[in-house]
């Protein structure tokens, strides 16, 4: 039997992943953070960074002016008159998400910034364990760098990760809670885009359609609550503040894109050489998910898969938006729902993923992002390993002998 030590254990690996993942990004990023003015949390540096946007919005909303969130100029307007910069921020999100940050305005910023950080992270953290089947899952996320880059952002990445883990490996088992969950996803819509997809091809009616109401029931409310004319200003006017964000040079902004549009942008291509690129990269992600429905792979390989096309799919995503793969990486990382866990070189690639923020981040450096490649050779080897479930599923069981003297009709 061989000695036991700290060094054949995968739990080692990881922590030690994610320790100097934290020391090499969300540590420099926190000292940025507090810096930057000096004084923390002041008028001209508001801790949280991007919570920003979702504070700002829900005070306009209170008062009556949601339609002035899609005008870029009105927008900027806002931020000016409070902050005195509008920090080159700009609104891309639907009405109906206002619907579940509205009470944020109600409070001041700081208090707001730790209700809603605190209370999607502990969404996630309990949709993640609900899953995992125990607490363990709940220290990995925790130290894990997506959560401190998420709290020092105050972005939305807890929120998109809780409904898109709890929509995708719920539908299984509760495909009503599964159909909710992906209705309230529609407030960050990019990351559905591959959902009604796989949900048609695996007819999961209850699932599409719970889905299908939640989001109605939503932009519904959003009407009443808002009149009509903020989505005429969503469906006229973000086009011009996506390519605000989009088609910026900055190279600072290029370099946090994970997303193939971004890394050729960030890589000096153009708009167009990069659309294409991107497109390339959506066409590889939607036959490798179509493959792995065909080959009948496993219910954790089909969802990997799905999480990780999407992340490939969407030309838009950030170092922060990883909480969904980081809960795929962990899940597959060790084996759940596994007799065996990975092999060395996939237990590589998923701590890769697991840790990519600061992957990207230490290759940009050297003028190379790593993101979009590190979602295509996951895509690459699940599609592997749907392969091999497929193959494994079509051999015939093993026939078992008869007793003798037993007859076969």
């Amino acid at each position: 039997m061989p000695q036991f030590t700290i060094l054949n254990d995968r739990r080692f690996w990881l922590f030690f992943a994610f320790l100097v993942s934290q020391f090499g990004y969300p540590i420099g990023a926190f000292n940025d953070w507090w810096t930057q003015t000096g004084v923390f949390g002041n008028n001209n540096h508001p801790g949280g960074g991007d919570f920003i946007n979702f504070w700002i919005a829900s005070r306009a909303a209170l008062e009556g002016h949601a339609s002035a969130l899609f005008d870029p100029q009105s927008y900027s307007a806002l931020l000016t008159d409070q902050f005195g910069t509008d920090y080159g921020y700009r609104w891309l999100y639907p009405p109906h998400f206002l619907l579940l940050i509205l009470p944020l305005g109600l409070f001041p910023y700081g208090l707001a910034f730790a209700l809603f950080m605190g209370a999607t992270l502990l969404l996630y953290l309990a949709i993640a364990r609900r899953l995992w089947g125990g607490w363990g899952i709940v220290g990995w996320l925790l130290i894990a760098p997506v959560t401190a880059l998420g709290l020092l952002n105050g972005q939305t990445c807890f929120l998109v990760g809780a409904l898109f883990i709890g929509g995708v490996y719920l539908w299984d088992e509760r495909p009503i809670l599964a159909g909710i969950f992906l209705g309230l996803l529609t407030v960050k819509p990019q990351f559905g885009v591959l959902i009604p997809f796989v949900l048609l091809i695996e007819r999961r009616w209850w699932v599409i359609g719970t889905a299908m109401a939640t989001a109605g029931c939503l932009i519904g409310a959003s009407v009443i609550v808002f009149g009509v004319e903020p989505w005429r200003e969503f469906f006229i006017s973000p086009l011009s503040a996506s390519n605000d964000v989009l088609l910026a040079d900055r190279t600072d902004l290029m370099g946090i894109h994970l997303a193939p549009f971004g890394a050729s942008r960030f890589l000096g291509f153009t708009p167009t050489t990069a659309a294409i690129v991107q497109l390339g990269c959506c066409l590889f992600s939607a036959v490798a998910l179509s493959a792995t429905h065909l080959l009948q792979a496993r219910p954790d390989t089909k969802a990997a898969m799905l999480i990780a096309a999407t992340y490939l799919f969407i030309p838009y995503v950030l170092f922060y938006d990883l909480a969904a793969p980081t809960f795929t990486a962990l899940s597959l990382y060790f084996g759940r729902q596994r007799q065996n866990v990975p092999g060395v070189a996939f237990s590589i690639l998923l701590v890769g993923v697991g840790t990519l923020s600061f992957i990207n981040g230490a290759t940009t450096l050297i003028g190379i992002p790593l993101g979009p490649v590190v979602f295509a050779i996951l895509c690459a080897a699940l599609l592997r390993r749907a392969y091999q479930e497929g193959c494994e599923a079509a051999q015939p069981l093993p026939r078992v002998p008869l007793p003798r003297g037993r007859a076969v009709a």
